[in-house]
């Protein structure tokens, strides 16, 4: 409980809907005490996954009006991302968000993506613009879904 309201006053009711959209409830309901467990100093009896669940949920239940999700989902398999992306996509509606990813699947509905490159921004625009738009963006689908860039211009096109 504590680990996800982290201080703030919530109920445990609060808590649990806000795990379950972060994909965290299922876990959390089979360790020992449930949410009363105590997971260790920085979540250590926790995986990778389980603690970015943690602070997803943490995240959702501040509801802040700017949040930064920095490789939010990088320690989460792909089938419990795909979950979690529709929880983010929910909490993402009036509030700015930065988002800091090499995931592919979480930038494709941004409204603007920034493409950096050596620190500096080489592309801007969503996802839609910069296919047509950047070669930089094209080689990272190229590269990442193994598509000829000419077969990835044509869906672009279509």
């Amino acid at each position: 409980f504590d680990n996800i309201s982290f201080g703030r006053v919530s109920s445990l009711e609060q808590v649990i809907n806000v795990a379950q959209q972060a994909q965290a409830h299922d876990f959390i309901s089979e360790l020992p005490e449930e949410y009363q467990s105590k997971v260790g100093e920085r979540g250590v009896q926790l995986s990778g996954g389980e603690r970015q669940r943690i602070a997803i949920a943490r995240a959702f239940l501040s509801d802040p009006r700017i949040l930064i999700l920095d490789d939010s989902t990088s320690a989460i398999d792909s089938n419990t991302e795909d979950k979690i992306q529709f929880a983010i996509k929910n909490i993402l509606k009036n509030r700015t968000t930065i988002l800091i990813t090499h995931r592919l699947s979480q930038i494709r509905w941004a409204d603007l993506i920034l493409v950096l490159e050596n620190g500096e921004i080489v592309a801007k625009g969503n996802h839609e613009e910069l296919l047509k738009t950047s070669e930089d963006y094209r080689k990272i689908f190229v590269k990442k879904f193994d598509i000829e860039e000419d077969q990835l211009l044509k869906e672009v096109r279509k």
